[in-house]
């Protein structure tokens, strides 16, 4: 796969999935049941609309992504566990990261036990940060270098464990710097407009 493909792969991501992305916050971050998880005053009722929530838009972000001829998907599955930890902390992050990632566990392919691990450590990163934050959501720049993060631990767990190794090398050189942007770029969305309704929030 030439440069010119690998920016196309890039760019198809971008617009096939951050206005959904945008959508997707701006509906999630004016949802009270899931605004009330994100204040930590939500029930236990509130805490699982929020995880099944943004687990199943972790599954849809498998289903958006580019197939490769490899099996492998170029997603953006990683991110909606990225938030859930950014915004809930680890527990939620992991609860959210565990749906995405047995599901993508589940529909196979040599790379479907790295990939479907490096969900669920997206989800616990996001939350390890919202740990060590004290809550408070990163800023956009250091949004993007947690995506960017988060996706060169997908891309090591890849190297370490799918195989074999000259495919699993050829999926991370052409898939992983796609999520990178895609990602990257969602997740400063994501703090854009999670930053834009933080008083609203901390008026429930």
């Amino acid at each position: 796969m030439d440069l010119e493909d690998d920016m196309h792969e890039v760019l198809a991501l971008f617009a096939g999935t951050e206005v959904f992305i945008f959508v997707f916050m701006e509906i999630t971050a004016r949802v009270e049941t899931i605004q009330r998880v994100m204040v930590k005053k939500g029930s236990w009722r509130d805490i699982l609309v929020f995880v099944l929530t943004f687990g199943a838009f972790s599954i849809f972000g498998t289903y958006a992504g580019i197939p490769l001829p490899s099996g492998a998907i170029v997603n953006i599955r990683d991110f909606a566990p990225m938030v859930a930890g950014l915004t809930a902390g680890p527990l939620i992050g992991l609860y959210v990261g565990l749906i995405g990632g047995v599901h993508r566990l589940f529909l196979g392919g040599f790379t479907c036990v790295s990939c479907g691990l490096a969900t669920i450590l997206a989800g616990v990163i996001g939350g390890a940060v919202h740990f060590f934050n004290k809550g408070k959501l990163p800023n956009m720049l250091q949004g993007i270098l947690l995506a960017v993060f988060v996706e060169l631990v997908h891309g090591g767990l890849t190297l370490l464990i799918a195989r074999p190794f000259a495919d699993a090398l050829e999926v991370v050189k052409t898939a992983i710097p796609a999520m990178m942007v895609a990602n990257g770029l969602g997740l400063a969305i994501a703090i854009i407009i999670l930053e834009h309704t933080k008083a609203l929030r901390k008026s429930i």
